[in-house]
C-alpha cells in the first residue's frame, strides 16, 4: 500500500492511544508504522533530505492532534490521548480530516499563532497557503520554502510549549545560553544567574570585559501565551537596572508585550531595555541551534550559467 497522508493518519494515532497508556513518541511512531503493512521499500523510504517519509508523516499526524487538544503530553518526550481525543474519535470514526482539525479551539490557536509567526517575519504565505500549496501549481523552490517555514513554526511551537512547562530556572538558563551563542560575553565564565530571593528584580547578568565594567542586566519570565508582560513590569525592571549602574538590559519572556510595555522600555535612552517575545525567543533558539539539532540539509540546484558562456 501507499504511506498514508499524514491526515489519513488521525484516527490511526488515536485508535492506538485508546487504551491510556503514556506511549514514549518516538515508540509511538514506530508501532504506528508497524501496523500499516508497508512494504520494505514503503519503510524505508527517504525524503530529498535524508528524512524517513512514513516517521514523518507519523509525526506531523501527531503533532497536529496535539495542537487541536486530542493529545497531551502528559511528561517529556510521552504522548497520551485526551477526553477530547477520545469524543472526537467516537464522533468521526469514518474519519478526522485536517479541515476539522483547524476548526477546534486548539487548531484555530495554533493557526493564529502560525499566521502571527509569518506576519512578524513579513513571510510570503501563512499556515493556510502553505498547506494550499501542496495542491497548487506552485514552482518547487516556493513549495520548499513553505514546508521549510511550516517545519520552522511547528518546532518554535514545540520549543514554547517545553520551556513554560519547565520550572522558571531553566528559562533563565536557556536565555544566558541564546545570550552567549549571540556573542554576548567572552565566556559562559561571563554570565552569572542571579534569579531567586534578593536577586532585586534581575535575574542575571553579563559581563562584556573582563573587569565587568561593561554589563548587560537580563530578566527572563516564563509567562503563559495569554498573559501578556505590562508596562508596571517594565518599569520595575528598568529601575533595577537604574539601580545597578547599568545601561543596558534585556527583558526576555515566553509571552508577549502589551503596545504600553514596549512604549516603556523605548522611552528612556538610559538604560536602553531591549524586549524580546516568545516568537523572537524561539526564532533565536532555532537560528543558535538551541534546544535543537538539525535533521535534515537539503540542496537546491539551479543551472550555472557562468559554466556555459564562452
Amino acid at each position: 500500500m501507499a504511506i498514508p497522508k499524514y491526515s489519513e493518519l488521525f484516527n490511526t494515532v488515536l485508535q492506538g492511544l485508546t487504551d491510556g497508556r503514556e506511549w514514549r513518541a518516538k515508540d509511538f511512531y514506530e508501532h504506528i508504522i508497524d501496523g500499516l503493512g508497508l512494504s520494505e521499500a514503503e519503510r524505508t523510504e527517504k525524503f530529498g533530505g535524508g528524512g524517513n517519509r512514513a516517521l514523518g508523516r507519523a509525526y506531523f499526524a501527531c503533532e497536529s492532534l496535539y495542537q487541536a487538544g486530542a493529545l497531551a503530553r502528559p511528561k517529556k518526550g510521552y504522548l497520551q490521548i485526551t477526553d477530547f481525543g477520545r469524543n472526537m474519535l467516537a464522533e468521526h470514526s469514518e474519519g478526522i480530516s485536517a479541515a476539522y482539525l483547524r476548526t477546534t479551539d486548539g487548531g484555530k490557536d495554533w493557526t493564529r499563532r502560525s499566521k502571527e509567526r509569518a506576519a512578524s517575519r513579513k513571510s510570503k504565505f501563512d499556515a493556510d497557503e502553505a498547506a494550499e500549496l501542496i495542491e497548487a501549481d506552485i514552482p518547487p523552490d516556493e513549495l520548499i520554502d513553505a514546508g521549510v517555514i511550516r517545519l520552522r513554526d511547528t518546532v518554535a511551537t514545540e520549543l514554547l510549549d517545553r520551556i513554560r512547562s519547565e520550572p522558571p530556572r531553566f528559562l533563565e538558563e536557556v536565555v544566558l545560553k541564546v545570550l552567549h551563542s549571540m556573542g554576548y560575553g567572552k565566556g559562559e565564565d561571563d554570565m552569572t544567574l542571579l534569579g531567586g530571593p534578593g536577586d532585586e528584580g534581575v535575574d542575571g547578568v553579563i559581563n562584556q570585559d573582563q573587569l565587568g565594567l561593561d554589563q548587560i542586566y537580563v530578566q527572563a519570565k516564563r509567562y503563559k501565551e495569554d498573559s501578556p508582560i505590562g508596562p508596571a513590569v517594565i518599569q520595575g525592571f528598568i529601575g533595577a537596572v537604574h539601580s545597578k549602574g547599568a545601561a543596558r538590559g534585556v527583558f526576555i519572556t515566553t509571552s508577549r508585550f502589551t503596545p504600553d510595555a514596549r512604549k516603556a522600555a523605548a522611552k528612556l535612552p538610559q538604560p536602553r531595555i531591549i524586549l524580546v517575545d516568545g516568537n523572537q525567543l524561539a526564532d533565536l533558539m532555532l537560528e543558535n541551534e538551541i534546544g535543537v539539532t538539525v535533521n535534515k540539509v537539503y540542496k537546491v540546484y539551479k543551472l550555472d550559467e557562468n559554466f556555459f558562456e564562452d
